[in-house]
């Protein structure tokens, strides 16, 4: 991130190389400004002055955190409209005076507590600190509060007392007033769905659009549609230009008009980053003409982005942001090429163009998109094809219809029926599209040397695609790629290339020959129970799942580079064990499903039921005695439940499987209570273990004296939510295991656990936090 001055500059000779076709002239005359001795020193002090800065800004808010106390009273001034959560609403404030003063926060009140945006209030609340990545890859709450300058939340104890009312700048509160205006008028004028989709379009607010609509979005590659990207700014420019023009106004002035829009539509949307970026890049090009400049699009990017990086180097980690700047290189680069390619196919010339800005974009997102979001689409330039004509008619129409109903509320409604018509073919095409098979392919995480790769062969596949569009004669092209194949140094670069391949299979082969560790990775899923277990041959089973939170288990998996799990095991049907592997047994390619008698008694093994069937999975059911033999030095005992269950409730009749490897051992026990007893009775010698995972979160109603002392653990694993409404682990159980030297690991103050162990059982521990 501390390095982006210098990549910039050297993206910039790069691109200018590039378009000199790489002529060896121009490329030795590149090649010497890149090691010309005052740019090398231009690198080195723009990377020293940006890693300073961020070390600085990053020892801020590491002190604040340190150093906060727990609880904090300040006057703070509302600076964002509510979000509203299940038993809360969230605001966003800013400090006012003392210590705090500039700060940023979320506060969290009671649901029936209304502010208004600008309101001076006065609180009194807990200040909790931001979370950092609470499992390997996972998402890291604090760098991306960073990305908005948000030091964390306080929540709010009792009322929050106001003070005064419209106490922020001016231009923000009308500019908010404005942004009301526009959701009410949507609301009035349309029906409910197409009003929050259309309020979505206009100014980026989802909170509205349901659930559906916004994964419909999401699958078929148009949720930059809904969250107003750089598309959205293109249009308004167009509308302005053409209303401006229309109305004899001379060019000078469409320029100041528009640029006055563009900062009020940055104020509106309260400044998302492609916003951001695609107004800054659009008010610097118009800057330059009213100064009689010629503008540069690539310069342009780049004091676009430094503008926003020096108002917050935090900002670069955005994924709004990389998504945005890289579509619009990816057009810069290879939209010309591609519009071509497509005419030579003798394909009309506005299909092409709009065909050839999607395939562009989409080719330059795509790796960040397989990076960050664990997606490809290959359907993406047909879902944008359909609906990008229908985005920029309902933004514009809604805009016009808005302002209308400011002077005619009935005429305003008629102009809203073909809106809310064109707002109901979008959601079809998202609905539609997202159903065509390949429009999401989940893919294992990649690694940074594949990201690299994927990108020098898009660009090499452009440059052989701009050498076809030089000739029409297909044999020309022929000539000049047999050519370019025949040169010495491709040769050698070539042959470089075969080389490298084999020996890194061959590097790969060797490695998979050396034996490997038994790894267990208990997972972080809050209020709940995942471990994946590794073999030392890589088989993956998974055991438990957790609650369910959204993608969080897949993603984790996914990250993994997990793509097929060998043996799922469920303990037993609650919910903050099972639900989570829904997504999982849905998505993936899962062998076995590990289950006991209890499945047939639950709802929720129904849900499960209806995709092991769709998949055709094979279901393996085990009682008291089973074994299961997973490889040479692993396997499983199934303790626990007999065939015939012996207690009602779904905790009691929970699997309990003792995993072996070699002389190592690991007791999982599910959310067992009063079973302990029967497994006393009948397995008092064989409970011993190396580790246990803690019975039902560490709950005072198991893991008993007696039973801890049966299977003498060193370690303890406790799965269990961040200050959870349970009061889990309970002290008493926490004491049990300190008697014994048991040592203790749990997901809410450690987050994900790692314990890898060899042969000969040399046991390493890690932890996330």
């Amino acid at each position: 991130m501390a390095l982006i001055l210098p990549i910039l500059f050297i993206f910039y000779i790069l691109y200018k190389i590039y378009l000199e076709k790489l002529n060896k002239y121009k490329l030795i005359k590149y090649l010497k400004v890149i090691i010309n001795t005052n740019y090398i020193l231009l690198i080195i002090v723009s990377s020293l002055i940006s890693n300073t800065y961020l070390i600085y800004l990053n020892s801020r808010y590491n002190s604040f955190y340190k150093n906060t106390p727990n609880k904090i009273g300040t006057e703070a001034i509302i600076v964002e409209d509510s979000v509203e959560k299940e038993y809360s609403r969230i605001y966003t404030i800013k400090v006012k005076k003392g210590e705090l003063k500039g700060k940023r926060f979320y506060i969290s009140v009671r649901k029936d507590e209304i502010l208004e945006y600008g309101d001076l209030i006065y609180l009194k609340g807990e200040y909790l600190i931001p979370n950092e990545s609470r499992n390997y890859k996972g998402f890291n709450y604090r760098e991306y509060l960073k990305t908005k300058k948000i030091y964390g939340t306080i929540r709010v104890e009792g009322k929050v007392k106001v003070l005064e009312n419209n106490k922020l700048n001016t231009v923000f509160v009308i500019s908010n007033k404005i942004r009301k205006e526009i959701i009410s008028r949507c609301d009035l004028l349309l029906p409910e769905q197409t009003s929050k989709l259309l309020i979505g379009i206009l100014i980026g607010d989802k909170s509205g659009i349901s659930q559906d609509i916004i994964d419909d979005f999401k699958t078929s590659n148009l949720s930059h549609m809904i969250a107003v990207s750089g598309a959205h700014t293109s249009y308004i420019i167009l509308g302005m230009t053409y209303i401006l023009t229309k109305s004899k106004v001379s060019k000078r002035w469409i320029y100041v008009v528009t640029i006055f829009i563009l900062i009020l539509f940055m104020f509106i949307t309260n400044f998302t980053s492609s916003v951001t970026r695609a107004c800054f890049m659009s008010i610097i090009i118009m800057v330059g003409n009213l100064l009689y400049r010629k503008s540069d699009t690539i310069n342009s990017i780049c004091l676009s982005l430094l503008i926003i990086l020096i108002a917050n180097p935090f900002s670069i980690n955005e994924i709004g942001l990389e998504l945005s700047y890289l579509g619009t290189i990816g057009i810069i680069l290879y939209n010309n090429n591609i519009e071509d390619l497509l005419n030579r196919f003798n394909i009309n010339s506005k299909v092409s163009k709009l065909l050839a800005v999607s395939i562009s974009a989409y080719l330059t997102i795509m790796p960040i998109m397989m990076l960050k979001c664990n997606t490809v689409s290959l359907t993406f330039f047909i879902s944008n094809f359909f609906a990008y004509p229908f985005l920029g008619f309902s933004l514009i129409l809604g805009f016009i219809t808005i302002c209308i109903s400011l002077i005619s509320f009935e005429l305003a409604k008629i102009f809203s029926i073909p809106l809310n018509l064109c707002l109901k073919i979008l959601i079809f095409i998202s609905k539609f599209t997202s159903k065509i098979p390949l429009s999401k392919i989940l893919v294992k995480t990649p690694y940074l040397f594949s990201i690299i790769s994927i990108y020098l062969l898009i660009f090499i596949l452009n440059y052989i695609v701009s050498i076809y569009n030089s000739n029409k004669n297909l044999r020309y092209f022929q000539k000049k790629i047999i050519k370019l194949i025949k040169k010495e140094n491709l040769k050698k670069s070539m042959l470089l290339v075969i080389i490298s391949v084999f020996l890194f299979q061959s590097i790969y082969y060797f490695y998979s020959l050396i034996p490997r560790q038994l790894k267990v990775y208990f997972i972080d899923v809050g209020q709940g129970d995942s471990c994946l277990i590794v073999s030392p041959n890589n088989k993956k089973i998974l055991i438990d799942g957790g609650e369910g939170e959204p993608e969080v288990l897949l993603s984790y998996l996914l990250a993994r580079r997990i793509k097929t799990i060998d043996y799922i095991m469920i303990s037993h049907f609650d919910s903050d064990h099972c639900n989570g592997l829904i997504e999982v047994i849905n998505t993936l390619n899962v062998k076995n499903i590990i289950i006991s008698n209890q499945a047939y008694l639950c709802d929720e093994y129904k849900n499960i039921k209806n995709i092991i069937n769709l998949k055709k999975i094979n279901v393996i059911h085990v009682k008291q005695g089973d074994k299961l033999n997973i490889e040479q030095d692993l396997k499983i005992d199934i303790l626990y439940p007999p065939e015939k269950l012996e207690y009602d409730d779904l905790n009691n009749n929970s699997i309990v499987a003792k995993v072996t490897y070699n002389s190592f051992s690991i007791l999982f026990t599910g959310d067992i209570e009063k079973s302990e007893k029967n497994l006393l009775e009948k397995y008092k010698e064989k409970l011993k273990s190396d580790v246990i995972k803690v019975s039902h979160h560490g709950s005072k109603t198991s893991s008993s004296e007696e039973f801890i002392k049966a299977v003498k653990p060193k370690i303890a694993l406790i799965g269990v939510g961040e200050n959870n409404k349970f009061g889990h682990p309970n002290i008493e159980t926490i004491r049990r295991l300190e008697n014994i030297n048991c040592k203790i690991y749990r997901t809410d103050k450690m987050g994900e656990i790692v314990i890898k162990v060899d042969k000969i059982k040399r046991i390493k521990i890690d932890t996330m936090l």
